[in-house]
Formats: structure tokens, sequence, C-alpha cells
């Protein structure tokens, strides 16, 4: 492991100086403390209390990163990955990250000095912590990503296949007869952001249909961001004939949207959801939207974190991707127009 005295060899401080500006204390200019910041990333120093909380036994505690505890999909795969860990007299600690990086860090700082045996992330949407998930792996912290990847991070991970839920559901709409689609997608330096948006572009384009990108607004996967953007798309003179949430929040923000112009779904506007959430089958009329196998993607997430534990399985990381489903309703109406 990275140490003080390896920082300050090779700036040529003193370790005290080095202490010093990675403690944010007085006693150190502002040009060393930057200078130490960056060298202490640049060789990977994991930080004292890191350090002192790698775990040197068993506590049956695993840790559980989310964005946002207020979405119901990470609800649903919390259960999931809560009955396969209960069984095993696993508990765990649930941390709400909100989008925050240095939440985040904070968290896994508290997890590691918990000595936990494990952790389950689904990562802040910037990747600033990278380099925290990698010292953890490298210094023998058993990992499991879902829903959402760092790049360049070597573990196991349980996600769908993003890219082609979205292409499934502009050809879909095509066959319907669509020709002007929008999407709302969420946070594009997120995977799950990416990845949608890349499945909506390039379906738009294999399949020959309209590309307005006035129609393709971010709404950072909130109900409220996704419900100024739909209502800045809907309100446009040429306005698309179906739009696509890529969350449960943004399918609301649509919907809220499309309320508040008095468009009639599926008469004046078709509309696919994201997530099944209870409410979309009996909503009037019932929503056609993309379901998450969320109880397979938490219990896939566990064992794999169990199979790393007890098994001290050793095998390369294994990458779990799952298929979405399509489920249709009654929000999307068929237009009469040539083959598409």
């Amino acid at each position: 492991m990275v140490s003080i005295k390896d920082i300050a060899k090779s700036l040529g401080v003193s370790t005290a100086t080095v202490s010093k500006a990675l403690n944010n204390k007085i006693g150190v200019s502002k040009e060393i403390r930057l200078r130490v910041l960056n060298k202490a990333k640049e060789l990977g120093y994991i930080t004292n209390n890191l350090a002192r909380g790698m775990k040197t036994s068993k506590t049956f505690t695993i840790g559980v990163l989310i964005s946002d505890i207020t979405n119901p999909f990470f609800s649903e795969v919390i259960l999931s990955m809560e009955r396969v860990l209960y069984a095993k007299k696993y508990n765990l600690i649930i941390c709400n990250v909100g989008e925050n990086s240095e939440r985040e860090r904070e968290y896994l700082e508290l997890l590691v000095s918990k000595k936990v045996d494990g952790i389950i992330a689904a990562p802040t949407a910037d990747g600033q912590n990278m380099s925290v998930y990698r010292n953890l792996i490298r210094h023998g912290m058993k990992i499991v990503l879902f829903d959402r990847l760092i790049s360049k991070i070597e573990t196991d991970f349980v996600v769908i296949d993003n890219k082609a839920a979205i292409y499934d559901v502009v050809r879909y709409l095509a066959k319907m007869g669509h020709r002007k689609i929008g999407v709302i997608y969420g946070i594009e330096s997120s995977y799950t952001g990416c990845e949608r948006l890349k499945g909506f572009r390039e379906a738009v384009k294999d399949l020959g249909l309209e590309s307005h990108e006035e129609w393709i607004k971010s709404g950072y996967f909130m109900e409220s961001e996704s419900h100024k953007c739909a209502l800045d798309i809907l309100k446009e003179k040429e306005r698309p004939t179906a739009m696509i949430a890529t969350n449960d929040f943004t399918t609301l923000g649509i919907m809220r949207a499309a309320k508040e112009i008095g468009l009639k779904i599926p008469r004046d506007l078709s509309v696919i959801g994201f997530d099944d959430l209870e409410w979309m089958s009996i909503y009037s009329p019932p929503i056609t939207t993309i379901s998450q196998p969320t109880d397979v993607i938490g219990m896939s997430a566990a064992t794999l974190l169990l199979d790393r534990i007890e098994n001290n399985d050793t095998r390369r990381p294994r990458h779990v991707i799952l298929k979405a489903t399509l489920i249709e309703r009654e929000s999307v109406s068929k237009i009469q127009t040539r083959n598409v």
C-alpha cells in the first residue's frame, strides 16, 4: 500500500507536511496542499480510515450503495438482495448517496471502517470515485456493481442491456407507424443514461425515422426536470407523435406535461414508460412500458458477492447482462402510414 512516506519522498517534503495537507490542517500552503493531493491520487494512496478499516475477520455485514432511495427500482432490487443475503445470515447497511460523489466516498470509507465483508454498489453518475473502488478491489474488498458500471473497473457486475431495450422500443413504435419520436433520457455521464440514449439514436438512424435534436432532452432521471423537458418538446409547433421515458420518474414527468397541455394519451400522444410500477397497469389508459427484471438483478448481485466471500472465488470477474421486456398495453396508438 502507498504510504505517506512514499508521497513525501516523491515530492521531497516531510511526512508531517504530507499529513497536514491530506488532513486539511493549517501550516501548509495552498500550492503544496494541491501538489500533495495530486501526487496521492496519482500513486493510489488510500486514506488512513480506509487503510485501517480493511477487514481482518468476517462480520456478516454487506454494504449497499444506491443513488436514490426514493426510486422504486432500487427498493425492489434491494428487497431481492435481502432475501438472498438474509438466508445466509448477512445484514445490510444501505447507503443513499444521492448522486453526490463526495458522499459516496464518505460512505465507502464508513463501510470499510465497519469492516463489511463486501459491497454491492450502483455508483454515482460522474464516476469520480473510480480510484477509490479500484484501490478497495486491489486490497481485497469484494465488490459487485449493479445497474451502473464504472469504466476500467474489473469486478463482477449485473446490468440490463440498456441499449437494446430502447432500440426495441423505437422499433416497436416504428411498426406502429410512428416516425416522429422523442425521448427524455437520464444522466448522460451515467452508464444507464448513456446506453439508453445510444439505443435511441442508433434505432432512429437504422430505421430511417425523422431526427429532431429538439425532441431529445435530459431529464436527469428526475420527475421535475423531465416534466420541464417534456413541456418544451410538446409545446413545439411540430411535436413528436410518441415519447419514450427512460425511468419511472421520467414517465411521470412526460405524462404530467401531456395532461397540462391537454393532450390525450394515446389519441394525441403515445407514451412508453420505463420500469413497470404497479400504477402503470391500472392507470387509464394502462401504460405500455419497459420492465426490468429487478428480482433477478438483486438475486444475481447478491449471489455473485456471496460466491466471492464464502467460496473465496478467485475467477475472473463475471458479467451478467439481462434482457428487459416490453409490456404492451394501451398507451400507444397505431398510425396509418406507409410501411417503415
